[in-house]
């Protein structure tokens, strides 16, 4: 062996340790706290899900799985009139649940949240292959790592939902475009790219979003033979319709394969989804009232979900990879496609009503592979103790946000406080719509007291004002599990104005009701402002009000 051959083998082992070493950071990120909410079920498109896990069974037959009126794993045969999650994520569960005999409410969940956390670090090998061939290894390696420690990833790795499993189909998806390019097998590789496109459709169906990507990059392989060009893309589209159709067969009206009718209920389920998009009063729209297009959605990646300085070399790489490219006479295709996607989804998705920080989940395995071009290409990591401090500063941020999981739930230890501090059979007023507190713990029954259910978020009224009244009259305590409504409704106190000096009054203890307990579990650093959900399922802020002898109406 040449001492060039073992120069290669030798750098070879360490890209394969460093390899490892980073799929180990995202799986140690990603695991710990796995029972982070203590089998409360503290998610609800989760517990959603589990309860139709627990409902749906596996058919008999092929066929019957393929009928939408007979199938025993549709939804719609099971009580549940309106299901808009993509089927592929609940039937891996449920076959993985029967597989590993984890069937029951308390458990399926757990296998639900092993495959989200297996998905997600399959998305750190994909980054590494996808750049690896775009690039280089240290790209590879680098970008990798951006993604294993990227705090939005790891958060909703703990959550067994469908967004990271759209998210690593969309990733294969993109990796099949890079090898097609070769132009080896390529058959072979459209079918695999429809057959991860048509799974990533029956994941979530806005992953029709990504259809332009594979225009644009089919455009790029094939410009020179237009007849291959719209051959493979007649291909693709016929082998993802077929894909999408199987794992998802209750989006048709029947299990004939020559009808290719959808199903109403199927298309009505959507519409309805749609217009919560224009529902700025349906109470999880609230959070969204008066904030800035573009502007919210750019501060949650930033500083949340991706956490600084993660989040300013994520701008940074766009600006970077745009101007390079303009300006160089070999332009990267594969890069700017990159940069296309990350635009086009953060733009549509910015300028919504609903800017959720999952909904821009896609673009962030995108955005890893071309910050570690923008490192990379200014040789930022060239000096040894700049490179050491570098990663230091980046692990502060993942490392501080999984603290949270190293403790109880918040709302699980205030149920523990209200079991030991407030006196059986006192009267409880809780906010409709979020958790309502004590949970249910071992020897202990939330039926030990009285409850009164406030309509917080109902559009404001003197009869919702009076009723709300009335309430607190009867009440002894008051229960906020999280912060859902007292910080957006005050904000928009011209749509809520009621309301908003019902919270006036309450914080300002003109109402009569004396803060007894706060439960908070920040990871270090207050994240209060940042998205409702980023907050409210695995760390809620909880506040707990005791009425006192100065209560009084008087104040709202």
């Amino acid at each position: 062996m040449t001492i060039k051959n073992c120069f290669y083998l030798i750098k070879s082992k360490k890209n394969i340790f460093l390899l490892l070493s980073i799929l180990s950071i995202a799986l140690f990120f990603r695991t710990i706290g796995f029972n982070w909410d203590q089998n409360q079920h503290l998610h609800p498109d989760e517990r959603f899900l589990t309860m139709v896990l627990t409902t749906i069974k596996i058919p008999t037959s092929l066929s019957q799985y393929l009928n939408p009126q007979t199938s025993t794993l549709n939804p719609y045969n099971n009580n549940f009139s309106f299901f808009v999650y993509g089927a592929f994520p609940l039937n891996l569960v449920k076959i993985a649940g029967e597989f590993l005999n984890k069937i029951t409410y308390d458990q399926i969940h757990f296998v639900g949240r092993g495959l989200t956390i297996l998905a997600d670090v399959l998305i750190v090998l994909l980054i590494y292959l996808i750049s690896q061939k775009i690039f280089n290894q240290k790209i590879a390696l680098l970008s990798s790592f951006f993604y294993s420690i990227c705090v939005l990833p790891i958060q909703l790795s703990h959550f067994y939902t469908v967004d990271p499993f759209l998210n690593l189909f969309i990733v294969l998806s993109f990796y099949f475009l890079v090898i097609i390019k070769d132009k080896k097998n390529i058959f072979k590789k459209v079918f695999l790219l429809s057959l991860s496109f048509g799974i990533a459709l029956s994941c979530k169906i806005s992953a029709i979003y990504f259809l332009p990507v594979i225009f644009i990059y089919f455009l790029f392989i094939f410009y020179k033979n237009p007849k291959l060009l719209i051959f493979y893309g007649l291909i693709f589209v016929l082998f993802t319709s077929l894909i999408f159709r199987f794992n998802q067969p209750q989006a048709f009206s029947s299990g004939n394969l020559i009808n290719w009718n959808l199903n109403p209920q199927f298309i009505s389920n959507l519409k309805e989804l749609q217009s919560y998009n224009q529902m700025s009063y349906y109470p999880p729209g609230i959070q969204w009232l008066k904030t800035i297009p573009l502007i919210f959605p750019l501060k949650n990646i930033i500083l949340w979900g991706a956490g600084l300085p993660l989040g300013i070399i994520f701008i940074l790489s766009i600006f970077y990879s745009i101007i390079k490219n303009f300006k160089s006479k070999i332009k990267n295709y594969e890069l700017l496609i990159i940069i296309f996607w990350i635009l086009l989804l953060f733009f549509y998705q910015g300028i919504q009503h609903v800017t959720t920080m999952r909904y821009f989940l896609p673009i962030y395995p995108f955005l890893c592979i071309s910050s570690a071009f923008f490192i990379h290409q200014t040789k930022l990591l060239n000096l040894k103790l700049v490179k050491i401090f570098f990663f230091i500063i980046l692990l502060i941020y993942p490392i501080c946000f999984i603290s949270i999981y190293l403790k109880d739930h918040t709302r699980v230890t205030a149920s523990k406080w209200i079991y030991q501090n407030i006196p059986i059979g006192s009267t409880l007023a809780t906010e409709y719509w979020d958790d309502s507190l004590p949970l249910f713990l071992k020897n202990k029954s939330i039926y030990d007291y009285q409850y009164q259910s406030l309509a917080i978020a109902d559009s404001d009224s003197q009869e919702k004002i009076s009723i709300i009244k009335d309430q607190l009259i009867k009440s002894d305590y008051i229960i906020i599990s999280s912060n859902r409504f007292y910080l957006p409704i005050p904000r928009n106190s011209n749509i809520y104005p009621l309301t908003a000096k019902y919270y006036q009054s309450l914080f300002d203890g003109s109402l009569g009701f004396k803060q007894v307990a706060e439960f908070t579990s920040y990871p270090v650093f207050n994240d209060t402002s940042a998205e409702e959900a980023f907050t409210v399922y695995d760390h809620p802020k909880v506040l707990i009000f005791q009425k006192t002898s100065a209560f009084s109406l008087n104040s709202f």
